[in-house]
């Protein structure tokens, strides 16, 4: 027989499990990491594509520099829907392939083609639980022009995104705040914007909001101030733009990071490096020259030659730890600007050749590879490569700790 001392512990027993099985069900997971566990790798992820109306066609890859070369250097998956769960499942398994922990999503507003493909197609997916998800808030489709900004929209949407998204248990968090990131805030909130950033900040007390704030030398603390951290988007036009696809434009950039990340340590505000394999969006708009993904000084330098480099000379030496080592890739698969890591098919021939009159005007008579699966591979090798180091310098300290 079962004294009532027993049964009291009994019912204890039996809170305590319930209470532990809240917590886990309250709490939001994290996503398994595929690697490298010493960084927080993130992409910036486009789910804006329609698929063309017949499979033939070249559809949007004709406004991207790959579906104007000779020939045609196609997505692995071909021209694709952003809402096809094939393709999904896919860009999951390749972004693990490659060591990546989350998508920062382009996001244009609610009920837009990119919101509806994140909510209802990949967050959906049986496979979405294997990544985290950060919204990438497209400041330039919410917040009117340059010259005219309007912030009405912010605490709108930002209010639709707690209610849609933040809760989500794949939503992407640090220090426990849900994680988004705003699209030139160097345009949008400097010296402008302050009363809607401080409304925002005030509605919403619990975010962890990543300015796109660097941009070339001379940044200022007071600028990163009001940011739980910094990045910068693009990586191009503060360095390769400039100097060529050179060693001196990996420097540039390099340099402008080192001082950016100074002053914003001097203010609290966390650093996070962003970088790109390379960029040419001749094929949707004028006045950009394009940059291949090699280094033009040096004679031996072979496709991906610039990506690794950055990896090696910027990421690895300036992740932080306020960010929990996060760092960026520009991008995922934005083919329209020429700076994805998604796979092509990988079957032509390396060329310099496009269907322009002048049978140059996109390359600009550069070398383009059919990468393949590359820069997922690269990415993955170096990141493993990365961490192995480190754990290897650490052993050392603390053998040779007294």
């Amino acid at each position: 027989m079962q004294g009532p001392h027993h049964t009291l512990i009994l019912i204890l027993f039996a809170m305590l499990c319930t209470s532990f099985q809240e917590v886990l069900w309250t709490q939001p997971s994290k996503a398994p990491s595929p690697g490298a566990d010493d960084f927080l790798a993130g992409a910036y992820y486009y789910p804006w594509y329609a698929a063309p109306a017949q499979s033939e066609e070249r559809g949007w890859m004709r406004q991207a520099l790959r579906g104007r070369l000779t020939p045609r250097q196609l997505p692995a998956l071909g021209v694709y829907s952003s809402r096809d769960p094939q393709v999904i499942g896919a860009h999951i398994e390749q972004s693990r392939r490659a060591g990546l922990d989350f998508w920062a999503v382009s996001w244009w507003g609610p009920g837009k083609r990119e919101d509806r493909a994140l909510q209802d197609h990949i967050l959906k997916h049986p496979q979405a639980e294997s990544l985290q998800y950060a919204i990438l808030y497209e400041s330039t489709g919410r917040l009117g022009s340059f010259e005219q900004p309007n912030y009405d929209s912010l605490i709108p949407d930002f209010e639709y995104l707690n209610q849609h998204l933040f809760s989500h248990p794949q939503y992407l968090r640090i220090q426990g705040k849900p994680v988004v990131f705003l699209y030139l805030t160097r345009v949008y909130f400097r010296n402008r914007g302050q009363e809607a950033l401080a409304a925002l900040r005030s509605r919403f007390p619990n975010l962890y909001l990543i300015g796109d704030e660097v941009f070339g030398p001379g940044y200022r603390g007071a600028h990163a101030q009001p940011w739980d951290a910094v990045t910068a988007y693009d990586v191009y036009g503060q360095s390769f733009q400039i100097e060529g696809a050179t060693r001196k434009g990996l420097g540039r950039l390099l340099r402008s990071y080192q001082q950016a990340q100074e002053a914003a340590h001097a203010v609290g505000t966390a650093f996070v490096p962003g970088i790109a394999p390379g960029y040419n969006d001749r094929a949707v708009r004028q006045g950009h020259p394009g940059r291949p993904r090699y280094f033009t000084d040096e004679p031996d330098s072979r496709e991906g030659d610039i990506f690794v480099s950055a990896i090696r000379e910027v990421v690895v030496p300036m992740v932080d730890d306020q960010a929990e080592r996060m760092f960026m890739i520009t991008s995922f698969n934005e083919w329209y600007e020429d700076t994805q890591i998604e796979p092509t098919a990988g079957n032509q021939e390396t060329t310099m050749v496009d269907d322009s009159d002048s049978g140059s005007y996109y390359t600009e008579s550069d070398l383009y590879p059919d990468y393949g699966n590359l820069y997922l591979d690269l990415l993955k090798r170096e990141l493993v490569q990365a961490q192995a180091s480190r754990e290897a310098t650490q052993a050392e300290e603390s053998e040779a700790a007294p």
